[in-house]
């Protein structure tokens, strides 16, 4: 059996296709929308792995909420040599949260361009990335298995048009994947462009008008774009591909930047002297996955000082819970939330009742479209290298697809509609389309 995986930095889904038909495949059963796995990774004290909803589920009722208690934990020795002492053995200790249930991973695609994740210690077994990643891709391929009752003899996977614009970080992202699935021993895999997937699945059902298309695909991670060729017959010349790493995660960030840290204490000032509180700090607060690194004695001390000396005390509090209560994810979901709703009215409230978490921040769109302004710009940039590297103008192009779940931001949707016009645009099933058009290219791969 052939299958398309699109492993999203957000989401996943998978799909078969037998010539005639396309199906997607329910791998997270317990998720609200089955056919839609959240790309997430829990291993628990005791090394059990879970992903998607589950996941999440399994870090929130173990960690939100709870206070992080730091125990001294050795480590091991390490051989020191001293001038004029010479050589003496050193226990090694180290800090650690002794009550954690677990550690819970997200958007593992996007690390893959990090040179500097090489692997992590998780309840005192080391993980490489690629290691983690072929936990999920492992466990994704059984339940496909499961589900179809036949094993899977090949995969095509997506893969962005570019991990990273700097060469060496995208080959080092792509080898990582590559060995990745050779950890996670799937069957003869191969990678397609997620938006040369997308344009597979939208050909599949287009014939007699020759049409030049360009998909712009917005997920979590990455923006990808591709420009193809339909003839008559339904054949395919693509012409260009390109892709930047904007996507919904980095405007999640935007927004979190943006809006947010007053509520937390930026701009607060420190005793008589008014000396401002440290901005480093609020630099930990860009990603949820980041905030934990507040938890570290040095860190809480500062905010402590904060809570003791500052005029903003009763936000330093919130810090203060925000780290040490885990509430990082909780966070990160209500802006994930309300960027959703920014798609769909003109402006939100997102609130946050929590320990000693009390806000309510009114956000118009027209500020979070500030806020985005320069990601907008370089993904118009990136629409227009594609462009000229297809040779064609805005207006040759009969069909923009949209597809992704941030395709949906209105800023985005106005930028091509300026470029190319309201009636050339169409939406395919945004998180779902692109494993649709890797599972046709599976099946063509074999029959084709």
């Amino acid at each position: 059996m052939q299958v398309g995986l699109d492993f999203g930095t957000t989401n996943s889904s998978v799909a078969v296709y037998d010539g005639q038909h396309l199906r997607l495949i329910p791998i997270d059963p317990i998720n609200a929308n089955p056919y839609i796995l959240r790309s997430t990774l829990f291993i628990s004290r005791d090394g059990v792995p879970y992903i998607g909803r589950e996941a999440i589920n399994r870090f929130t009722e173990g960690n939100v909420g709870r206070e992080i208690d730091y125990a001294w934990t050795y480590i091991g020795d390490a051989e020191v040599t001293l001038a004029d002492v010479g050589t003496v053995v050193q226990a090694l200790y180290v800090t650690v949260d002794a009550n954690a249930p677990g550690r819970l991973f997200q958007s593992l695609k996007s690390s893959l361009r990090d040179r500097a994740f090489s692997e992590t210690n998780v309840f005192g077994t080391r993980y490489t990335l690629e290691a983690l990643i072929a936990v999920v891709l492992r466990m994704i391929r059984e339940r496909v298995e499961a589900y179809l009752g036949r094993p899977v003899t090949s995969m095509v996977i997506g893969r962005p048009v570019h991990y990273a614009l700097d060469i060496e970080a995208d080959r080092l992202a792509f080898e990582r994947m590559q060995a990745a699935c050779v950890a996670a021993d799937l069957p003869d895999v191969t990678f397609l462009e997620e938006p040369t997937a997308a344009a597979l699945s939208y050909a599949r059902g287009i014939q007699g008008t020759e049409r030049r298309v360009l998909v712009f695909d917005f997920g979590g991670g990455t923006l990808d774009v591709t420009i193809m060729l339909l003839d008559q017959q339904g054949n395919r010349v693509f012409l260009a591909t390109d892709g930047v790493p904007v996507g919904g995660d980095l405007l999640d960030q935007r927004l979190m930047m943006g809006r947010l840290l007053p509520h937390f204490g930026a701009g607060a000032t420190l005793g008589p002297r008014r000396l401002p509180f440290p901005t480093h700090v609020f630099e930990h607060l860009a990603e949820w996955q980041t905030i934990v690194d507040l938890t570290q004695p040095r860190y809480l001390a500062i905010i402590e000082e904060g809570i003791a000396l500052s005029d903003k005390p009763r936000e330093m509090r919130a810090l203060r819970s925000l780290v040490r209560q885990n509430y990082g994810l909780p966070l990160y979901e209500k802006v994930e939330a309300a960027k959703v709703h920014l798609s769909e009215q003109a402006k939100t409230v997102l609130r946050m009742q929590m320990g000693e978490i009390d806000f309510e921040e009114q956000i118009p769109r027209w500020d979070f479209e500030r806020l985005i302004g320069p990601d907008v710009r370089a993904v118009e940039r990136c629409i227009d290298r594609a462009l000229n590297a297809a040779g064609l103008q805005p207006s040759d192009i009969d069909v923009v697809l949209r597809t992704g779940g941030s395709s949906r931001i209105p800023r985005f949707v106005r930028m091509l509609t300026e470029k190319f016009g309201a009636t050339r645009l169409q939406e395919m099933d945004v998180f779902t389309g692109v494993a649709s058009g890797l599972a046709i290219a599976a099946w063509e791969r074999t029959h084709g």
